[in-house]
């Protein structure tokens, strides 16, 4: 699998070698589609509307769902930027699992 590694602590130099100091750093593993698709299926579930929510899950079949699913939404602003900050908001939340799951706690600035 791969990945990216991200520096730890002040002082970050992007072209320092993770090798040099291994404790440095975190590596960042990709993950893929699969969250974003299963993003875009919860949103769907969060529809009112039946008949947007038909052509969002016909959008999401096959290759292209992505760019069909936002074609759709795309009609309505609204609905475009209310997925956006769902998906945000899951981002986000992965990402402070991923971080948890490494040892990593939030502190109050």
């Amino acid at each position: 699998m791969s990945g990216e590694c991200l520096g730890l602590g002040e002082g970050f130099d992007p072209d320092e070698d993770p090798d040099e100091d291994p404790d440095r750093w975190l590596v960042v593993r990709r993950v893929g589609s699969r969250a974003a698709y299963q993003d875009m299926v919860a949103f769907i579930e969060q529809v009112d509307d039946p008949a947007q929510r038909d052509r969002l899950e016909i959008a999401i079949s096959g290759r292209g769902a992505f760019r069909r699913f936002k074609d759709v939404l795309a009609r309505d602003e609204g609905e475009l930027n209310r997925f956006f900050a769902f998906t945000n908001g899951r981002k986000r939340e992965r990402a402070r699992e991923w971080l948890a799951d490494e040892g990593y706690m939030p502190t109050a600035p």
